[in-house]
């Protein structure tokens, strides 16, 4: 098969599935005709990635009368991503086609199912800058479609509880956490635009494949760079746009672990790695660099706060999510920092911030489909209501533990291994440029097995044990069992092929495991009233929601008014519909007045006129 053929196939055989799956109304041939062609797209795009095709540019032809094509780019980046989102995107199908069984409305999930993952697959293989923004922009719509899918807004789908904080609801139902993914997302989306088009303006290019020759492109300095670094910030969730990436927990949760594993927030992150090479000659490139670190950092610290102190199972796994972007955001923006003084080294460095994606998501992917059975058997989202699972749920229990320990980094599970060789490229920079990072890199390795080991403890080892809870079906644990066996295979094979000594990185996530295990595994909880003023204020997330659902709403209420009481109400009512009329009247009344019947008259406003035409005709020569 030709190899351009298979990767469009790939890319484009869950989205015909998703509208063949419209002209039936049967669920069971709508769930199984949109999986079979994301497996068929995985095979494809497995087969794409062992043909090793060489490094380049494949395309087709589109509109030859203006000479238009549609290209993919098929590199050392693009080729095990796509195979890791396909397989990913088909292992989460699999487990819907179940876990959605007898869902209100199949048409709609399934439709967007097929739609999302087309749109993400042309993210991960588009040349053109434009049509990667085509897979951009889908993947975003599909999301606040799937977000919001249950649009009913039953309390038990909602994220946080139908309280108020200052007169501000801190509970989100599924309506308004769709509405929140698309607005945050597109305010970044905005200034990513321009910066595209400031780029295609300035070297006559979008292609990424062009870009790394343009010329021109070096001079546009930092600014562009830094819009164009909003789309990934807000597609990621990066703080502070983390928001919106917490209350997505209220799709189903096949959604939260398509959205949170290799797909759609690890677009963002993608996209800065593999324009990492394009800005390192850019005027302004290293401002850019240490603000794609920065950030990173910034998020990759709350998020991993956010996830030590919820009480919801999903909003942990949520703020574990952001908390790993922050940290291949990190690795990425540290990456170009050293390319910029080691130039050879950079795709070196941009491996291995990609590695984290790969490590990541197959953790985050097994432990939000397996916490996805927990909530369907036990009838709850919130930690502490259900307990001592692992007496009912073996398989999910042991399949939840061996990813969570890949997730927090203990060896040999694969999410250590990327984990440490990311935050080797953070390390590095610290010596480099004689910055102080190192210790809030400790702090973070060390808190995160914490809210791990209190998740797994509180699920299946303590609490309340409840009455009628069963394993779940073979259909949905057998993907994440799969993967959480993943998670260990991959670490093996990677600790094959390399050393990896035992590092004060390493030391740190093993005292916070050490901790983590008295507190919450072997103890049956941790609470401590001198810290509660410390854990309601992460608990509540800094209070950010404040200005996302109170600040921000009340400034456009003010904005709204005043367009109202000034242009609506001053300009068009008052101008146009009241004063414009009466001058109008006015005038026409002035001149019904000179009408006066007299002949006369009529013959001095002619002599007038005339004396008045010939004066003006004077001045003017």
């Amino acid at each position: 098969m030709d190899v351009t053929l298979a990767v469009f196939l790939a890319i484009f055989a869950p989205l015909i599935a998703s509208v063949v799956s419209l002209s039936s109304m049967a669920e069971k041939f709508k769930a199984w005709a949109v999986t079979a062609s994301t497996f068929i797209s995985a095979l494809l795009a497995t087969w794409v990635y062992t043909a090793r095709p060489p490094h380049g540019v494949y395309g087709v032809d589109w509109i030859d009368a203006i000479g238009a094509r549609i290209d993919v780019r098929l590199d050392g980046f693009s080729l095990p991503m796509g195979m890791l989102v396909s397989w990913l995107i088909a292992a989460i199908s699999l487990y819907s086609v179940k876990y959605m069984e007898g869902d209100y409305r199949p048409g709609w999930y399934w439709f967007f199912m097929g739609f999302f993952a087309t749109s993400m697959l042309i993210i991960v293989y588009a040349d053109s800058l434009w049509f990667l923004l085509c897979g951009w922009e889908g993947v975003g719509l599909a999301s606040w479609a799937l977000i919001g899918h249950w649009y009913r807004d039953e309390y038990d789908k909602w994220v946080g509880k139908d309280e108020r904080i200052l007169g501000v609801k801190y509970g989100w139902p599924p309506s308004v956490a769709g509405l929140r993914a698309i607005l945050t997302v597109r305010f970044g989306d905005a200034f990513f635009l321009v910066a595209v088009a400031l780029f295609y303006a300035a070297t006559g290019t979008a292609a990424i494949s062009e870009l790394h020759h343009a010329e021109a492109l070096r001079y546009l300095g930092a600014v562009p760079l830094l819009f164009f670094a909003m789309g990934p910030f807000t597609k990621s969730a990066q703080f502070p746009f983390t928001e919106w990436l917490l209350t997505a927990m209220t799709g189903p949760t096949s959604v939260s672990a398509l959205i949170h594993a290799a797909t759609m927030v690890k677009a963002g992150v993608y996209l800065l790695i593999i324009t990492a090479p394009l800005f390192l000659h850019v005027h302004g490139a290293e401002l850019y660099f240490w603000a794609v670190l920065a950030v990173g950092l910034a998020t990759a610290l709350t998020a991993t706060i956010t996830a030590l102190t919820a009480m919801e199972f999903k909003l942990v796994l949520a703020g574990s999510t952001a908390a790993n972007l922050g940290i291949i955001a990190a690795a990425a923006g540290a990456a170009g920092l050293l390319g910029l003084h080691e130039e050879h080294a950079l795709y070196a460095l941009l491996w291995l911030a990609f590695l984290h994606i790969v490590g990541h998501a197959v953790s985050k992917a097994s432990l939000f489909m397996g916490y996805g059975a927990v909530i369907h058997e036990a009838g709850t989202r919130f930690i502490g209501e259900v307990g001592r699972l692992w007496r009912h749920m073996r398989v999910t229990g042991t399949s939840m533990l061996l990813a969570m320990l890949s997730l927090v980094g203990i060896p040999p599970f694969i999410g250590y291994i990327t984990k440490e060789l990311a935050l080797e490229n953070v390390f590095e920079v610290g010596r480099v440029y004689n910055v102080l990072l190192a210790p809030l890199l400790y702090i973070l390795l060390f808190i995160t097995p914490i809210y791990g080991l209190r998740l797994i403890g509180l699920t299946f080892v303590h609490g309340r044990e409840p009455e009628e809870v069963h394993e779940a079906p073979a259909l949905m644990w057998a993907p994440y069992a799969a993967l959480a066996l993943a998670s260990l295979a991959l670490g093996a094979y990677f600790a094959m092929l390399g050393e990896f000594p035992l590092t004060e990185a390493v030391l740190a996530s093993l005292a916070g495991f050490a901790v983590g295990l008295v507190l919450y595994v072997l103890l049956p909880g941790f609470r401590s009233r001198a810290l509660w003023p410390f854990w309601e204020f992460a608990y509540r997330r800094f209070y950010i929601p404040l200005i996302y659902d109170g600040l921000f709403p009340l400034l456009y209420r003010w904005l709204a008014k005043f367009v109202y009481v000034v242009f609506d109400r001053g300009l068009f009512d008052n101008l146009y519909h009241s004063l414009t009329p009466r001058a109008f009247l006015a005038v026409s009344n002035a001149a019904r007045r000179l009408v006066v019947g007299s002949i006369s008259t009529y013959v001095l406003y002619g002599i007038v006129g005339l004396a008045v035409t010939i004066f003006l005709l004077m001045v003017a020569l």
